[in-house]
């Protein structure tokens, strides 16, 4: 059986050549229609840069914002690529283009840029202006507020008649009246609020007006200082008042040219688009019958790889048979035996390996039953050699030193000779201890 590394080996290179095959061809034809490409990819921008600039715009009014960071990054981007597109980009490996259908719509849209540019321009320096002019307002509409409410306090106080006060009143209800018809006014440019509005202001106007010029209210020194306070702040109020309702009629029509130009570069753009996108279908083709074929080859460089893959699966699913085999410790046969596997596959050789190391197991255990065995034969010879010199002592005749010596000679031999049983023995234990502790080691591991 072939090594699996091997096998892996053969697999990782097939896979790395094929994979290396379809990306070396996807880039040559990428190459040849990267021209295509960059030119299809810069006129989708345009086409989105043109929704995008009316956008801001229409957020800027809305918002009544003075934000023009995103809206002049787009005015950029979008004369850029439109430069691009009628002359080329060295950089980008970008030609001019050279059909003469395509030049004269580029050129089309050149124009109606100019305009649209123009009318954009104009919207940000109104905007500007109107949103100084329309701050002021609704910052000071509460002021305007108090102001009006002063003079209705100071009517009450001098005891003015109903009809007098109520009229003072009406000023409060306008400057609220007033600003929600301006802000409804800037957001819908219906004529309804904006004949609302002006007839509010000049409501206000003459109704401030007349208590200016009553010589009666100059009589009362508290009302009347309330009436010049809040005729003077209105003569103020009311010049930003024409200056909102000037700038917004021009805001408003630049915005209705702005909505209908777009309109006018985008369907040019949408058909320079779709005409750039006619051009390149025939690269697109053959790229789409190439990925069918790459896509075929990948199919059975899978289908090899599973296969490969089971194999190794049921060989590693053998090996792991075996050990549990052994782990289990129900073998009757031979475990060094049992553990082997045919082959050449790294598994066999793992296998055969765990086979030499049960073998040692193995083998230390009959070399500490051994030594046991050593042991007790020892043991059982020195007693009996000293059990026969003992009977002999017993009918020898020696002097009582002589017999003493002897003695403790034989003592000392039988305590040299359990000393070095026990030793024997001791070892042994070692030795089982060992025997475990490999066998632990080896169940850990399965």
């Amino acid at each position: 059986m072939t090594k699996i590394v091997t096998r892996l080996i053969i697999l990782g290179i097939l896979t790395t050549f094929c994979i290396s095959t379809m990306i070396l061809s996807v880039i040559f034809i990428n190459r040849l229609g990267i021209q295509d490409g960059y030119i299809i990819n810069i006129a989708g921008k345009e086409r989105m840069l043109t929704q995008k600039i009316t956008k801001e715009i229409f957020i800027i009014n809305s918002q009544n914002s003075q934000d023009y960071t995103a809206l002049n990054l787009a005015l950029e981007e979008f004369e850029t690529n439109l430069y691009t597109l009628r002359f080329g980009n060295t950089q980008k490996n970008i030609d001019p283009p050279s059909k003469k259908t395509i030049t004269t719509k580029l050129e089309a849209i050149y124009a109606q840029w100019v305009t649209f540019k123009a009318l954009v321009e104009d919207f940000k320096d109104t905007s500007s202006k109107l949103h100084k002019d329309r701050k002021f307002l609704e910052e000071n509409n509460t002021k305007m507020l108090i102001l009006s409410d002063n003079i209705v306090k100071a009517m009450v106080e001098s005891k003015m008649p109903a009809k007098l006060i109520d009229d003072s009143g009406r000023q409060r209800m306008l400057t609220q009246k007033m600003a929600y018809l301006m802000m409804r006014y800037s957001h819908i440019w219906d004529d309804k609020s904006y004949h609302a509005f002006k007839e509010s202001c000049n409501l206000y106007n003459n109704i401030i007006t007349d208590f200016y010029q009553n010589a009666t209210y100059k009589h009362i020194p508290k009302l009347a200082n309330s009436i010049q306070e809040a005729y003077e702040f209105w003569q103020i109020y009311s010049e930003h008042i024409h200056n909102v309702l000037k700038l917004q009629e021009r805001v408003v029509e630049d915005l209705k040219q702005i909505t209908s130009q777009n309109t006018a570069i985008l369907n040019e753009i949408d058909w320079t688009v779709n005409l750039y996108s006619d051009l390149s279908i025939h690269l697109r083709t053959y790229l789409e019958k190439f990925q069918y074929v790459a896509g075929f080859i990948m199919i059975l460089l899978a289908l090899y790889s599973v296969y490969n893959l089971l194999d190794i699966r049921a060989h590693l699913g053998h090996f792991l048979h075996k050990t549990r085999l052994l782990a289990s410790g129900k073998l009757k046969n031979n475990p060094a035996e049992v553990i082997q596997l045919e082959g050449e596959s790294e598994l066999s050789e793992a296998s055969q390996n765990l086979s030499h190391f049960l073998q040692r197991i193995e083998s230390t255990k009959e070399t500490s039953k051994q030594v046991i065995h050593l042991s007790e034969l020892i043991n059982e010879e020195i007693t009996n050699i000293s059990e026969a010199i003992l009977h002999k002592l017993t009918y020898a005749k020696i002097s009582k030193e002589r017999r003493k010596s002897i003695e403790d000679s034989i003592n000392l031999s039988e305590d040299i000779a359990i000393q070095s049983g026990e030793q024997l023995i001791i070892t042994a234990r070692l030795i089982d201890k060992l025997h475990r502790i490999l066998k632990e080691i080896e169940n850990c591991c399965d």
